[in-house]
């Protein structure tokens, strides 16, 4: 079985091919820089019936070049040009200082300020060709724009209507950036999720406080790889991933995973290597994006990350990331004596009814290699856990009585391993949606 799930970007090459590619994927991602509601609505349908989790991808702050004012247009290292008269960008510049990087076009084009008087003289460092509509980073600049606009406000109602069960925001700067979005959420009446995507220094410097207020956190490995050095990547995946598995919430591993499957049908020997480090480093989820939206091998690529993917979770016990989770609560404590048992009676299975899914995330966080199933009543928790590492979630009737509970996860066992030891969680009494209570039981 394949623990760690797949996360895939719906486009133009995947679209006419999804209903190959459904039993392959645990959930379906729609990036709104490119796609529109008109174009999420026509795939809604095998997704709900299939049980597969919807993601949300607000575009977030972009900031792009508005004009370019150059006679030539092909910048060359050593050149000043102005910003603000020279090339113009859909942001007010005023808080560019002297000292501050202007990255173009994902980091091939990089510009240094020179002077801030009256106005702001750059240098060329690195040239290239610029063209208007190109984007622009500035990882020394605080953005000072809204994390929210009115598009992503008509895409976000959009979402909440639909039952999306994740929303994914880009760009995320602090706590602050995720609260705004959850009270937009419940003002919807919604109960989408938040996955804060970190791709800015401002949001690797505040990681912490953002795990905390959020229900996933995304490595965006593509802005974030021009916010800081490239060689910092491997170390800033690993802190983020960490972070995310000690306070129990989603992580989600993104960008170029398997790049060169976009023009050819088999991958590279270090994006294996990269696959299997990042499900070692602890991620939940891995997702493609350009491999299934513009790229020629879409279902070949899915295919692959199944191999890899169930590979590497057969080896997570010898290579992998042992996760410290921070205890707060009952229900956090009782996952390490899940842990315990699990290590002490080499349990077989752990069956974990839930109506949130919390519990079954915190088990999914310890990485035991034991089966997890999840029974829950509620179909938007059994979507929502299809991204949760090592997590099987299924319908279950909702019961009053918790006899009734207990009798139908012994069923579950005995179906699942015939005879063994196997662990249940549960809250007592019910209703409280708190766990508080483990079952050793044996077949």
């Amino acid at each position: 079985m394949r623990k760690t799930k797949i996360l895939v970007t719906l486009g133009p090459s995947l679209e006419n091919k999804l209903d190959k590619a459904i039993n392959l994927i645990d959930g379906v991602r729609f990036n709104m820089s490119h796609a529109t509601t008109d174009y999420c609505e026509k795939f809604l349908n095998i997704l709900e019936k299939n049980n597969i989790a919807k993601v949300m991808d607000l575009k977030g702050i972009k900031i792009r070049i508005k004009e370019v004012k150059l006679k030539n247009k092909i910048l060359k290292m050593g050149e000043k040009v102005v910003i603000g008269e020279d090339i113009k960008l859909n942001y007010n510049i005023d808080t560019i200082e002297e000292g501050h990087f202007i990255l173009i076009n994902d980091g091939k084009i990089k510009l240094r300020v020179v002077e801030k008087t009256d106005k702001i003289i750059a240098v060329v460092e690195v040239g290239g060709e610029i063209k208007e509509g190109m984007g622009v980073n500035l990882p020394d600049t605080r953005i000072e724009l809204p994390i929210i606009d009115e598009t992503d406000l008509k895409n976000i109602k959009f979402a909440v209507e639909k039952d999306f069960e994740y929303i994914a925001l880009s760009f995320v700067r602090n706590k602050e950036d995720v609260k705004e979005l959850k009270d937009i959420i419940s003002e919807y009446k919604g109960d989408c999720e938040v996955i804060s995507k970190i791709e800015t220094k401002e949001g690797l410097k505040n990681i912490k406080e953002i795990a905390r207020e959020s229900d996933g956190v995304m490595v965006a490995r593509g802005d974030l790889g021009v916010e800081v050095p490239i060689e910092n990547i491997p170390i800033e995946q690993k802190n983020i991933l960490r972070i995310a598995n000690r306070y129990g919430i989603l992580s989600i591993t993104a960008t170029q995973i398997l790049d060169s499957m976009i023009n050819n049908p088999f991958p590279t020997r270090a994006e294996v290597t990269d696959i299997a480090n990042a499900i070692y480093d602890g991620t939940d989820c891995l997702m493609l994006s350009n491999e299934t939206t513009i790229g020629k091998y879409p279902i070949e690529a899915i295919k692959v990350l199944n191999k890899v993917a169930k590979v590497a979770d057969e080896h997570y016990e010898e290579f992998g990331d042992r996760v410290c989770l921070e205890v707060e609560s009952i229900d956090e404590g009782l996952v390490y004596a899940v842990y315990e048992l699990y290590k002490k009676l080499n349990t077989k299975l752990v069956i974990t009814p839930t109506y949130s899914g919390r519990t079954a995330k915190l088990i999914s966080k310890l990485r035991i290699n034991s089966k997890i199933i999840a029974p829950t009543p509620n179909i938007r928790t059994l979507k929502r856990l299809r991204l949760v590492w090592g997590v099987e979630s299924c319908l279950m009737e909702e019961f009053d009585d918790m006899e009734k509970i207990i009798n139908t996860c012994r069923e579950m066992a005995k179906k699942e391993i015939g005879k063994g030891i196997y662990l249940i969680t549960l809250g007592h009494p019910i209703g409280q949606k708190k766990t508080n209570t483990i079952k050793v039981e044996s077949i």
